[in-house]
């Protein structure tokens, strides 16, 4: 399916300009007749292998919440019961490439928001409490029902505590509450409350996430760029004069101004590279490479995050394509064809400079050569 069921009298257009970033909605059968291909048990079979990061949570009258780190050893799993607590499992779709083009309907925002796709079982009664994103994300149903109740009160500032190794919403307040059953889809902005809750067997709950960086990450970002890119020229108080003892002068501080302001003075071409470094950077989950083949097809490695940009004065042949945070020149027919997803054009039917660009984004782990299937 390419694209999410919309409710009567609403469509992507719409949603975009009534809903994203702005308030929850419901779809009641975003994806109708919706059969979860992953199970439970699958999931826990995910959780234990050496490459994923899935997180248990527990609850307890005496400890409140409490978070552990896996991949667990299967033995974990005979110890859980039968409530009381939650399997997470995150990048699901870059461990499984085939669950890949179930979030093709979500894909609502620009690819490097896309941040990845997790999946969460509770067995019945249980909820990992409720919490506050900082980002988009969109809930759904996966199989079983789950009890969503969100405090939808326009800018309300929600206190947080701890609760054992959580931070929670104290004092919940839900405006609206509602069972999902498969097919089912929320989407809730950033800084909603939230709180799920299983209802029976069964229930697994897919969220498709959407992140961006923070104003102060992006500062932080230019800034170390800046600071990487100068010499070791250091501030001068010549001309200033002694002034009174261990007094800093509106003379030091205009010094220090002046530093700032033409370190920080970009031109476009600058910024450009700047913004689409910080954008597709830390992709990679400890550096998880996939296995390969000599001879297999090259495709985009799972955890790889690319994008594209034309430079300021760059024409429209010509672009710059960004790689887990590195920059490199190509057609801008290139870029299209490795950022849409599918298999890029053989090397051998590139010019010079796109077949080269393929080999170093194979040396870096952007591409891999997809290992063979044995019939």
């Amino acid at each position: 399916m390419s694209a999410l069921h919309w409710p009567d009298g609403l469509d992507e257009s719409g949603f975009r300009s009534r809903y994203w970033q702005k308030k929850p909605l419901l779809i009641r059968q975003a994806l109708p007749r919706f059969t979860a291909p992953i199970s439970p048990d699958e999931l826990a079979g995910l959780a234990i292998e050496p490459d994923t990061t899935p997180r248990l949570i527990r609850h307890s009258a005496t400890d409140g919440y409490t978070l552990e780190h896996g991949p667990f050893d299967e033995a974990i799993f005979e110890t859980l019961g039968t409530t009381d607590w939650s399997l997470l499992v995150t990048d699901v779709d870059k461990h499984l490439p085939d669950l890949q083009a179930w979030i093709d309907p979500f894909r609502l925002a620009p690819d490097w928001r896309l941040d990845d796709l997790m999946i969460s079982y509770a067995p019945d009664g249980a909820s990992v409490g409720a919490h506050v994103d900082a980002y988009d994300v969109f809930l759904l149903q996966a199989s079983g029902t789950r009890r969503w109740s969100i405090d939808a009160r326009p800018d309300v500032e929600h206190a947080q505590a701890a609760d054992g190794d959580l931070r929670l919403v104290e004092d919940f307040s839900p405006t609206d509450s509602w069972d999902l059953e498969p097919g089912d889809v929320l989407y809730l902005p950033p800084g909603i409350a939230h709180h799920g809750v299983a209802v029976g067997e069964d229930c697994t709950t897919w969220s498709i996430g959407f992140r961006a960086p923070r104003h102060a990450d992006v500062v932080l970002f230019i800034a170390e760029a800046i600071a990487a890119r100068m010499d070791d020229t250091r501030l001068t108080d010549a001309g200033i004069g002694r002034g009174s003892p261990g007094e800093i002068d509106a003379a030091s501080v205009a010094a220090i101004a002046r530093i700032w302001r033409e370190a920080a003075m970009l031109d476009p071409d600058a910024l450009t590279i700047l913004a689409g470094s910080l954008l597709t950077r830390h992709a990679l989950a400890d550096e998880i490479m996939p296995e390969g083949d000599a001879d297999g097809q090259i495709v985009r490695a799972p955890f790889a995050r690319l994008g594209w940009a034309h430079l300021p004065d760059g024409g429209d042949e010509h672009v710059l394509l960004f790689a887990d945070g590195q920059h490199h020149a190509c057609s801008a027919a290139l870029a299209r064809a490795l950022c849409d997803g599918g298999a890029p054009p053989a090397p051998t039917s590139l010019d010079p400079t796109d077949a080269a660009l393929i080999q170093t984004l194979l040396d870096a782990g952007s591409l891999i050569r997809r290992a063979t299937e044995v019939p």
